[in-house]
């Protein structure tokens, strides 16, 4: 019996030593959105061209608009959070140092009872630039798309970055219990 509690908390040990990993978008969810949008698009533009209907042609532009807002949701291949021995990976700000992280958590909102969003949230110990260990560079095309995070600034210069876990291809809970395992080192 006590032979199966020692491996028992040997393999609790294992579960809990920190392994790098990174997390993408869940691209099933949005390429309908991009897609769709990019065709409608495309859809107005020819049909204002041919009809010479300027009205239809500048109609292109909302669904083209969101097309190109929404892009980032089908680079399946892009980190957008991940953790390893730098610190916390976010996608367009870079590595967070692990000392400069306070707490992380995970909140789960229901709206209107049919949509959930879940968010993890880091609160920080200094600004965030103070706490970016190394940061990314995004070029300017890329600015004005959407991305996975918000900030918002607290008091004594904390801030806390709320990242969207819905929109990624992972379980939430697994994320925190990784993001904790590299904490606790």
């Amino acid at each position: 019996m006590a032979a199966i509690r020692e491996a028992e908390a040997k393999e609790e040990d294992k579960q809990t030593e920190p392994v790098p990993f990174t997390v993408s978008f869940n691209s099933t969810q949005s390429k309908g959105i991009v897609f769709g949008s990019l065709a409608i698009g495309i859809m107005f533009a020819a049909i204002g061209l041919i009809a010479d209907i300027p009205l239809l042609i500048l109609a292109a532009a909302a669904p083209l608009a969101s097309a190109y807002w929404y892009y980032p949701m089908i680079e399946t291949g892009r980190p957008q959070l991940g953790a390893n021995e730098d610190g916390l990976y976010v996608e367009r700000i870079g590595f967070i140092d692990w000392g400069a992280i306070r707490m992380t958590d995970v909140k789960r909102k229901k709206v209107r009872n049919v949509v959930e969003q879940i968010h993890l949230d880091v609160l920080l110990t200094r600004s965030m630039e103070a706490a970016v260990n190394k940061g990314q560079t995004t070029p300017l095309w890329k600015k004005y798309m959407m991305r996975n995070w918000k900030r918002t600034k607290r008091e004594h210069g904390r801030e806390l970055i709320a990242i969207d876990l819905r929109t990624l291809d992972a379980d939430p809970d697994e994320i925190l219990t990784r993001i904790r395992a590299f904490k606790a080192v």
